[in-house]
C-alpha cells in the first residue's frame, strides 16, 4: 500500500469515508474519497493526488461528476508529460466549477417529460 493511501485511510477526517477511485500512474497517484456516504446533505467528494515526491493536493467537490471531471483534467496533464509537453491547470477552485458548469450546459439537454405527455 502506498504511503499516500495509508495516510488517507488513517486520517481521522476520512474515518467514515469511502475510497471510490484510486489510480497509480507513472508520475502521480490519484484518489477520490466520498466523505459522508450516509448523508445526502453533507456528502462531499475529495480529489486527492500526490506526485511521489513530497507534494499532495486535496480539492473538495459537491458532486461526483465535478470531482471526476477534475480528475480527468489531471489525467490529461499526466498523459502529456511523458511526451515532453509541460501542461498544467489553468483554472482552480470556483473557476474550475464554473468552467465545468458551462461545459455541462453546452453539452447536455434537460428534457421535461411532464410536458411531453
Amino acid at each position: 500500500m502506498s504511503l499516500l493511501k495509508q495516510g488517507i485511510i488513517e486520517d481521522e477526517k476520512y474515518k467514515d469515508s469511502n475510497m471510490i477511485f484510486e489510480l497509480r500512474a507513472d508520475s502521480a497517484e490519484v484518489f477520490i474519497v466520498e466523505t459522508q456516504p450516509e448523508s445526502d446533505m453533507f456528502n462531499k467528494f475529495v480529489l486527492i493526488w500526490g506526485d511521489y515526491v513530497a507534494n499532495v493536493w486535496e480539492e473538495e467537490y459537491d458532486l461526483l461528476s465535478q470531482a471526476t471531471a477534475r480528475m480527468a483534467q489531471l489525467l490529461h496533464v499526466l498523459e502529456r508529460e511523458p511526451d515532453g509537453e509541460i501542461v498544467g491547470f489553468n483554472t482552480f477552485g470556483e473557476e474550475f466549477n464554473t468552467a465545468w458548469a458551462t461545459f455541462i450546459t453546452d453539452t447536455t439537454v434537460i428534457v421535461d417529460y411532464k410536458e411531453k405527455k
